[in-house]
């Protein structure tokens, strides 16, 4: 579980820098139309695997045992 949860860790930070490298393609209006459309199908990735690293990460911190010192 904690691989997973790092290489999606490392996949959403590559995804997010690439959506950041495309966005700013398109704004200076550098970008063809394949690349606007990339630049959709690679958000709904983004989203996905990001919010699949936020839960992983959730449950892997709120299933570990609390130590006796902590309330």
């Amino acid at each position: 579980m904690r691989a997973l949860t790092v290489l999606l860790g490392i996949l959403s930070s590559i995804l997010i820098v690439v959506q950041l490298v495309m966005g700013l393609l398109i704004r200076n209006g550098q970008a063809s139309v394949g690349l606007r459309t990339a630049h959709s199908h690679s958000g709904s990735l983004m989203v996905l695997v990001t919010l699949a690293y936020i839960a992983l990460s959730m449950t892997a911190l709120l299933s570990r045992p609390r130590s006796a010192g902590q309330p």
